[in-house]
């Protein structure tokens, strides 16, 4: 049953249109003013708001503002009510982010016309990303094999070696075919550890419950974190000279162990993709309202159209990179910023430079 909030301060509005959608089948929640309707807004998290515009405390503009910038409440479809038919107006609300608009007096049909209108969209556009998860899942399902089948074959060569020919080597050569064994399939354990996040972080999509949750998660200290992940990617490469790291602190709504993954999986990225001798930049800024972590490398850069349409089973150069890496961590990435209202942006000149941005919200901004 999809549940209704309607804010509306005339009490026989308030009630006759409760009553009306109420036998449409509608669960319907109620509040008589704005500031009201914004607190049960960010409690309940409907699945479509109708709101008066003139209102005492907070009035219909302010209180779309708030859930506008609210990542919980920012997709919400929302109809405004007005006594008025001015044009400035109507523009006003749309320019807030309003989804439609009716003017009272309005008709029965006028109303389940407007409501009808936004299922139907927000339907539309829910399918749509069905249609891309679903294409999304399947090029994982087809690549895992694939990007887990060069390491076994170097596991089962390197044994192959020491059962085949252990009586005819050298003390020193059996621990660094040893090394060699550990290292791939530490490489396969972290391919796994990221497929089985991926999966992890899609099958979210419509726990609500479990997406506010983490979206009221507090990061502090992210100079630190930051500063010290990128520190161990860069001592993984031994690249530490090429690491230059300039943090903000901030308080932003993230899990330190989610802003790490993403931190990690961008960095080394980063590293990854560059010679060694070049710099790879992890900078972090912010304005009012969201924080940026940026990360910068002078390697061989994404096209266009890789940047357009990247995914798990994008590889970049895949002939001459076939062995390292899926794309998948910056999927995973990516991810982790959408559920946390946050978003990715990729700006890169093949073989020049690239710059990944990570953007999540600020912590009590205004």
């Amino acid at each position: 049953m999809k549940k209704i909030l309607l804010i509306e301060d005339n009490p026989n509005v308030l009630l006759n249109t409760s009553r009306m959608l109420q036998a449409e089948g509608y669960m319907v929640i109620s509040a008589d003013n704005g500031r009201a309707g914004l607190e049960m807004a960010q409690q309940n998290i409907p699945s479509l708001i109708i709101c008066d515009i003139m209102m005492p405390e907070i009035d219909g503009y302010g209180v779309i503002a708030a859930l506008r910038n609210n990542p919980a409440t920012t997709t919400i479809p929302f109809i405004f009510l007005s006594a008025k038919s001015d044009k400035n107006d109507f523009r006003q609300g749309m320019e807030l982010g309003s989804d439609d608009y009716l003017t009272k007096p309005f008709t029965r049909d006028e109303l389940l016309g407007a409501i009808n209108a936004q299922f139907k969209k927000q339907e539309i556009i829910n399918s749509y990303y069905k249609q891309e998860l679903a294409n999304l899942r399947g090029n994982i399902s087809k690549s895992l094999p694939h990007q887990l089948l060069f390491p076994a074959i170097e596991v089962m060569g390197l044994a192959d070696i020491l059962v085949k020919n252990y009586h005819a080597m050298q003390a020193h050569e059996v621990p660094d075919i040893g090394k060699r064994i550990r290292k791939a399939g530490r490489d396969m354990h972290e391919m796994v550890k990221k497929f089985l996040m991926y999966a992890e972080l899609e099958s979210t999509e419509n726990n609500t419950e479990w997406i506010n949750q983490i979206r009221n998660s507090k990061s502090t200290f992210v100079d630190l974190e930051i500063a010290s992940c990128a520190k161990k990617i860069a001592e993984h490469y031994n690249r530490i000279s090429d690491l230059h790291v300039d943090i903000k602190d901030a308080s932003i709504h993230i899990s330190d162990s989610y802003l790490t993954v993403i931190v990690k999986e961008l960095v080394d990225n980063g590293f990854k993709f560059s010679p060694e001798g070049t710099e790879v930049n992890v900078l972090g800024s912010y304005d009012d309202k969201e924080f940026c972590l940026s990360v910068t490398d002078h390697g061989q850069g994404i096209e266009p159209e890789q940047i357009a349409n990247f995914g798990a089973y994008i590889k970049f150069e895949k002939k001459l990179y076939i062995q390292q890496g899926t794309g998948l961590g910056l999927a995973i990435a990516k991810r982790l910023l959408d559920l946390h209202g946050g978003r990715l942006e990729i700006e890169s000149v093949p073989y020049e430079l690239t710059v990944v941005r990570a953007f999540l919200p600020l912590i009590n901004h205004k």
